[in-house]
């Protein structure tokens, strides 16, 4: 690396020549370092809430009965953890010999371009959740005596011991969540994200009209 970070953030977001006042050079390079420390902090609690949930998750459908199911799931929250992780690994990449507009305006890429990644993996993330979740009621269907008893004496169809409405009903959720999971998940980011994202919007909109 070039320079470090540290050494982006006391250049400013213009070069030293710039006709632009010294107070409002460091105004905008200090709005720019909090925004993107802010987001980094995010993001890294949000790797270690992967993790967490990963271990809840194995561990409590255990005690359901379901360690396989349980496992799935951390498979795929840990699959979701390294690719948040490779993605954290390219912004590196991005800070070298820059100003912080530069560097602002790169990271502010990098959202954009991390998001569009993981809205198609969420596609098909959300559905197989969804569907390796439905495994404990499956268990307490199978393995309950008088709920097993109560289905078989009804006039239900069944298919592996399941109502075969049931399995339709799953079906057609997975089907809704292929088809709408990326904008399921650009809404969870939204919620988290969207206001520290707007405002790293704006200060790279503001800094791009004061250099023009």
């Amino acid at each position: 690396m070039e320079k470090s970070i540290e050494s982006i953030w006391k250049e400013g977001f213009l070069k030293n020549d710039a006709l632009v006042a010294p107070k409002l050079n460091e105004l905008y390079n200090q709005k720019s370092k909090h925004i993107t420390d802010k987001l980094k902090r995010m993001f890294k609690f949000n790797l270690y809430a992967i993790v967490v949930m990963a271990v809840i998750v194995l561990i409590s459908y255990s005690f359901l009965g379901v360690p396989i199911a349980g496992l799935f799931i951390a498979i795929l929250l840990m699959g979701v953890f390294g690719l948040a992780v490779q993605q954290g690994k390219s912004l590196d990449t991005i800070e070298q010999s820059m100003t912080s507009y530069e560097y602002l305006h790169a990271f502010n890429n990098w959202v954009h371009a991390m998001i569009t990644s993981n809205t198609k993996v969420m596609r098909f993330f959300y559905p197989l959740v969804f569907l390796a979740s439905m495994a404990p009621i499956w268990y307490a269907i199978k393995n309950g005596e008088v709920t097993a008893k109560a289905l078989e004496e009804s006039d239900m169809s069944m298919l592996f011991g399941f109502p075969v409405i049931g399995l339709i009903g799953v079906a057609a959720v997975m089907i809704v969540m292929v088809i709408f999971g990326g904008t399921i998940y650009r809404w969870d980011v939204n919620l988290v994200y969207g206001r520290v994202f707007r405002k790293l919007e704006s200060l790279v909109s503001d800094m791009e009209e004061l250099r023009n």
